[in-house]
């Protein structure tokens, strides 16, 4: 396992102390017993499966994982949570509706999984990924960088990848797994995509050390973030971070989303979008809220069209049935538009000076 830490440290630019306790704070005497078997066994399994999966081309390889994904998926307790998701995204969705695009979603996880011996094939192959380049990656392989900011839809892994190929210096900002031997196992297979790495909890300052070294960010912002600040998505509110946006509009980099869609078995199409651009007044922090609103309203119209595409099988909206968010929902229920509060001040993220 220290290997593993070590291994992941040197990746993340994080030191093996700080990435040796992210995986074990609060572990010690918390960790059931059940978890410290199954998770060894997890890495095998995956370590296995992938290990047959490279024996096969990215199509079949894509579609046995899948089935065996649609397969176990449903018996899981995260099949719960991924109806309760999907019931939102589709709330005139009777029961059989439900269960089929929660099954199609489970096989198009697995596809994923399935592919990730694959992914330099798929980035390199001609006709595997269709570009459709509306914001102009070229200036970013010219060393003007830009944010990439997508979702977890189709192979998301796709989009740092076409654009590292294309000449883009990337560096893809990631959250690490809680087992670290799932999480070597991830960054080995994620030396095909030709991007740098970057640990979430490294924070804004390597954020911005990457783009002023001429280096674009790769992030996926659709999932839950406690300590964001609320957007509104498919009518709810939703957590979301802004200080990706608030960087992104006080250096003047551009603001651009891409979106992965599978088109049939392992092909896809990667849409780079326009750069969605910050209001030319107001508070930093509520410019960086509207770009979040506009993002998300991106994503609600993807995932509205393929919901079998979106992996979601975390808890992606607040349990309102919980004190803790009624009150901050009473407290700090404000949406883009409304009153905002005060801008970050001296040594916020409004300090920093746009880039050349």
């Amino acid at each position: 396992m220290r290997r593993n830490v070590h291994a992941y440290a040197r990746a993340s630019r994080l030191s093996a102390e700080k990435v040796e306790k992210m995986y074990t704070s609060g572990a010690k005497g918390a960790d059931p017993v059940w978890r410290r078997v199954v998770r060894p066994a997890q890495a095998r399994v995956l370590r296995g499966l992938w290990a047959a999966a490279g024996r096969l081309d990215p199509d079949r390889s894509g579609a046995l994982v899948g089935a065996l994904f649609a397969a176990l998926g449903p018996r899981t307790a995260d099949h719960r949570r991924l109806l309760a998701n999907l019931r939102i995204v589709r709330p005139s969705a009777d029961p059989v509706e439900l269960e089929r695009l929660a099954r199609a979603s489970w096989r198009q996880f697995g596809r994923v999984v399935g592919e990730y011996p694959h992914l330099a094939r798929l980035a390199a192959e001609p006709g595997r990924v269709e570009l459709v380049d509306r914001f102009g990656l070229a200036r970013a392989a010219a060393g003007r960088p830009a944010m990439l900011v997508g979702a977890h839809l189709a192979n998301w892994e796709l989009s740092a990848a076409v654009a590292a190929r294309a000449g883009v210096p990337m560096t893809v900002v990631h959250a690490p797994r809680a087992d670290p031997r799932v999480q070597a196992l991830l960054e080995r297979q994620r030396t095909a995509l030709g991007c740098r790495f970057l640990a979430k909890e490294a924070g804004p300052h390597a954020l911005l050390e990457e783009l002023r070294a001429g280096r674009s960010i790769g992030l996926l912002l659709d999932q839950r973030h406690d300590g964001g600040e609320w957007v509104r998505f498919f009518g709810r509110p939703a957590s979301v971070p802004i200080a990706p946006a608030a960087i992104a509009a006080r250096l003047g980099v551009p603001f651009v989303p891409a979106r992965v869609e599978r088109l049939a078995g392992a092909r896809f199409r990667l849409t780079v979008e326009p750069p969605i651009e910050p209001l030319r007044t107001g508070d930093p922090r509520a410019r960086a809220r509207d770009m979040m609103q506009r993002l998300y309203a991106l994503f609600e119209a993807w995932i509205a069209e393929r919901p079998e595409e979106w992996l979601c099988i975390k808890r992606r909206w607040p349990d309102l049935a919980k004190a803790k968010w009624r009150e901050r929902l009473a407290t700090d229920g404000r949406f883009p538009g409304d009153t905002e509060p005060p801008s970050d001040g001296p040594g916020g993220l409004d300090r920093h000076r746009p880039l050349p």
